[in-house]
């Protein structure tokens, strides 16, 4: 890609708002803001599409300390860092690639050649699938595409009304247009100096070098700190909680054991499924699985286009596919929920989607859940609380997070030096004479609901009763901190989560009566209620 196409396809997508909804696209939750916020939120946009990265970043960062549970102001945060960091490779790379050439030509001073150059690899998120009816985006913030772990070539399909220069591959720069002094930018690399009257080319330079010198590295910690607070506050902070799994657990390229060939096949399918060529995309799909039988993608894509063409039976055969060449990750597991509950499957919809949650406790998927459980009439609460503190890790020796004296978190932190040798640093219990319970987290809950009042979290002593605290704990109440907890205990007890989720799907039904008496508060002599602390999110004391 030349530079003026990379430079017109990073307007394009234009940082913020430019994500993708799928066939599996996240939940809308319609969201009103203050008129003088949303400026803000317009300002933070105007500035990263000028490459005033740092700039943008203050604004959203005021605006969370400002409202730390508003999920909106968060996902613009998180949203916004995530395509940056996703543009930052691409950018060092196309600058050190100009540089290096324009530095090997520079020495001749006549009959220079045309410089071109190509950029070998694009940003994963630009893939599209087709838009379904269930998806929808966000109100101002658009729902991120999920990753398909292989890099483009090139970015997705145009409208109409696009430059077609952005599907080209390379393009001529007449290289007298350029000095031969050449300086260096703080990233190390040398950065060329354009004739003053070449105002475009520099602002285009300008652009890329400006990108070129974000550390990767820290900006992606940073995006991943940004991720896990906002999990910690919010319960619909979708895309920080998507982000810290492809960031933090599915890394890995699962078809990297691909041919050249297969992955050639599969990227054009891509571009025609983007272009809504269904026919021709199931044809390069299905020529990837002929070169590679085992080729993850390929079987979840054509998948797709089986269930966008109505092959009901053909879609459920490629999800299914996909499930089984790669059973640790929930994509697959999604599609085919979703493609229930097109079709009014509901409980095998929610089946479905449990068996993702299973995976990873996303928080779009217990949205997703919501919403199937909703089409059977029936009122489904994760029973979710905010956290002032993150879970305890006995891997380090102090806390990010201190909570406040005489509260329950207060408790639960404390909790941590009197166990720091009994676990190990994922929380799971060593050999020792004080206890038995194998999870840091589900000990720290039972000491809070042992120290505090009987109206404080009423549903966790609920389940404490009848023995699902393990799982209000871990899956209700997840973090990505307790992955690890989490994972082990999934891997063991599969059909108490499920067992867990009839509960949550009923909890309301007359046979729960009782329990839910017992728990929560009671009227006094005035018709009041005791004040309920963390019973939902609506509460108006936190926990």
């Amino acid at each position: 890609m030349s530079l003026d196409g990379y430079f017109k396809f990073m307007l394009l997508t234009s940082f913020l708002f430019a994500g993708h909804s799928t066939i599996y696209g996240q939940k809308k939750i319609d969201q009103v803001i203050p008129d003088a916020e949303k400026r803000k939120v317009l300002r933070a946009k105007k500035l990263f599409n000028e490459y005033k990265i740092y700039d943008g970043e203050r604004i959203l960062k005021d605006l969370v300390r400002e409202h730390p549970y508003e999920y909106y102001y968060h996902e613009a945060l998180v949203q916004l860092q995530h395509q940056v960091l996703e543009q930052i490779g691409p950018a060092y790379a196309e600058l050190q690639s100009f540089t290096t050439q324009l530095s090997n030509d520079s020495s001749s001073t006549s009959e220079r050649q045309p410089l071109t150059y190509e950029l070998e690899s694009m940003n994963a998120n630009q893939l599209v699938v087709k838009k379904d009816t269930v998806a929808a985006e966000w109100n101002g913030l658009d729902s991120e595409p999920r990753k398909v772990d292989k890099i483009r070539r090139r970015p997705s399909v145009t409208t109409e009304k696009e430059d077609p220069v952005l599907t080209e591959a390379t393009m001529t720069i007449d290289s007298s247009l350029l000095k031969d002094d050449i300086k260096e930018d703080e990233s190390g690399l040398p950065l060329p100096k354009l004739k003053k009257t070449d105002h475009s080319y520099e602002k285009k330079l300008k652009a890329i070098s400006e990108l070129a010198q974000i550390p990767a590295d820290s900006y992606k910690k940073d995006l991943i700190r940004n991720c896990r607070r906002a999990t910690l506050q919010v319960e619909y902070a979708d895309s920080a909680s998507a982000y810290l799994r492809t960031l933090l657990i599915d890394t890995l390229d699962p078809d990297i054991r691909a041919s050249d060939a297969a992955r050639e096949a599969f990227e054009n399918g891509l571009d025609e499924l983007n272009a809504n060529e269904s026919i021709s995309a199931q044809k390069q799909f299905e020529r990837a699985i002929e070169l590679n039988a085992d080729y993850y993608n390929a079987h979840s894509s054509l998948g797709d286009v089986w269930y966008l063409i109505g092959k009901d039976s053909n879609a459920i055969t490629e999800y299914n596919k996909a499930i089984q060449l790669q059973p640790y990750r929930p994509e697959p597991l999604e599609k085919l929920s979703m493609f229930y509950y097109q079709r009014g499957k509901f409980e095998e919809a929610g089946a479905a989607c449990i068996e993702a949650i299973s995976l990873y406790p996303q928080q779009h998927y217990f949205q997703l859940l919501k919403r199937i459980v909703g089409k059977t009439g029936k009122n489904f609460n994760t029973q979710w609380v905010r956290r002032d503190v993150y879970p305890l890790s006995t891997a380090t020796n102090y806390f990010e997070l201190t909570a406040k004296e005489k509260t329950p978190w207060w408790t639960y932190q404390s909790v941590e030096g009197d166990v720091h040798g009994y676990y190990d640093s994922t929380g799971i219990v060593r050999p020792n004479e004080k206890t038995t319970e194998r999870y840091l987290e589900v000990y720290a809950w039972k000491q809070i609901l042992k120290d505090t009042a009987r109206y404080v979290i009423p549903f966790a002593r609920a389940m404490n009763k009848i023995g699902f605290l393990d799982c209000y704990v871990l899956v209700s109440c997840f973090h990505h901190d307790l992955y690890a907890q989490f994972k082990d205990f999934a891997k063991l007890n599969p059909q108490k989560i499920k067992d867990y989720f009839y509960l949550l799907i009923n909890w309301e039904d007359k046979k729960y009566d009782k329990l839910r008496k017992e728990f929560y508060p009671k009227e006094d002599k005035k018709g009041k209620k005791k004040p309920v602390i963390a019973d939902s999110p609506k509460a108006e004391k936190k926990l």
